[in-house]
């Protein structure tokens, strides 16, 4: 029996330095690297994974830069995306206090009226220089559903590490599944 194979186009977003790069790169097999490059414009990386029984699912994955600098560029980037993975450091409240602007930004270029979205809280690992409280997060994620629900769309909050890989396959399988059942 052959399986049936589906592509996921999806964006990772989030201000610089939250690590967005690292999560890919995790997901990916490559580990983690303490060191930081800035992504100029977007990096591109597929992979497929066999997410369900008879189905393959290949992840377009575009991790898109975060600096304001490269705001002009960052549109042609989102076109046709089916889902979003939004990241912000646990330990710089201010990259939490952008994800509103990254909602916007996601949904203004996306070419859809909603598509989902996974909150990722990450660095989880450097608990002890958390600055944002995550009930916080999960009432945002609370609004953005609110905002949502008649699209079908449902948004969740996960916690993650890049260093240490907690959740990041469940990131990636959650997003996947979302984008699955608006087949």
């Amino acid at each position: 029996m052959s399986k049936a194979e589906y592509v996921f186009k999806i964006t990772l977003v989030g201000d610089g330095a939250v690590g967005k790069t690292s999560i890919r790169n995790r997901y990916m097999g490559y580990g983690f690297s303490s060191s930081h490059l800035m992504t100029l414009g977007a990096d591109f990386a597929v992979t497929e994974k066999e997410m369900v029984p008879n189905e393959i699912w290949k992840f377009q994955i575009w991790d898109v830069a975060g600096q304001p600098m490269f705001s002009e560029v960052r549109p042609r980037f989102y076109r046709g995306s089916m889902g979003a993975l939004l990241v912000f450091d646990v330990t710089d409240r201010n990259t939490f206090k952008n994800c509103t602007m990254w909602v916007r930004e996601v949904y203004q270029y996306c070419g859809k009226e909603a598509i989902p979205i996974i909150l990722l809280a990450n660095k989880t690992d450097l608990r002890n220089r958390k600055s944002v409280n995550l009930k916080q997060a999960e009432k945002f994620i609370r609004i953005l559903n609110e905002g949502t629900a008649s699209f079908g769309v449902t948004n969740h909050l996960l916690e993650t590490s890049a260093k240490t890989g907690l959740n990041i396959d469940t990131a990636f399988e959650k997003l996947g599944k979302a984008i699955r059942a608006s087949f």
